[in-house]
């Protein structure tokens, strides 16, 4: 009497779904290169085990120069896990030509010259287009964003400097067509970075 074996990417899409949704974001890394059948069923796994409240920090490294055996590739970045101090390499063509102006649970706010501007998920990889940026060039640009772009309360704030002491301010509500523009005369040097807390947008010197 023979048995017939099932290939592992058979597996039911839901089975797949729940097996995702349990496992730690490095493993969710190898687990989704098995097959495109199970990429496919894990993509919103990772905005689950980020929200939780124990998820383990990471930096995403790139544009840097890697160790040599990495050096070969230019879309080849860099994943750190905070505590462990583990790296493991992920490629990401999708951060080609790019500059990453803002990061939040997970998302990260990209930059093209030319004024293009698209919230990217390294993880499963889902780009959000953004309208047209009023800046073409990246120039003394800081920006951060409230809520991932996924939630309806999702506020998008860049300032840069126009001339003199003229700051910029645009802002972006989700669901909006088209950037609000604030300008102000003050004289501050250089604003080093932006962060959201309690409600409120924070450019810092």
């Amino acid at each position: 009497m023979f048995k017939s074996q099932r290939q592992w990417s058979d597996l039911p899409s839901e089975l797949v779904s729940d097996i995702a949704d349990s496992l730690g974001i490095i493993e969710l890394l190898g687990f989704r290169i098995v097959c495109k059948g199970w990429n496919s069923a894990s993509s919103t796994a990772s905005a689950k085990i980020e929200s939780t409240r124990d998820f383990e920090p990471w930096f995403l490294l790139y544009g840097m120069n890697g160790d040599d055996d990495h050096k070969d590739s230019d879309n080849q970045c860099q994943l750190l896990v905070a505590e462990s101090g583990q790296k493991y390499t992920v490629d990401l063509p999708e951060l080609d030509g790019t500059t990453c102006l803002a990061s939040n649970q997970g998302w990260l706010l990209l930059f093209q010259q030319g004024g293009s501007m698209l919230f990217f998920h390294p993880f499963s990889r889902t780009k959000i287009d953004l309208p047209q940026f009023p800046v073409s060039e990246l120039s003394d640009l800081v920006a951060a964003f409230s809520s991932p772009p996924t939630s309806q309360d999702c506020t998008v704030c860049v300032v840069s400097r126009r001339s003199g002491d003229e700051l910029e301010l645009n802002v972006l509500h989700h669901g909006a067509s088209e950037w609000i523009q604030h300008k102000y005369d003050r004289p501050i040097d250089t604003i080093k970075c932006a962060a959201y807390v309690k409600e409120e947008f924070y450019f810092l010197e």
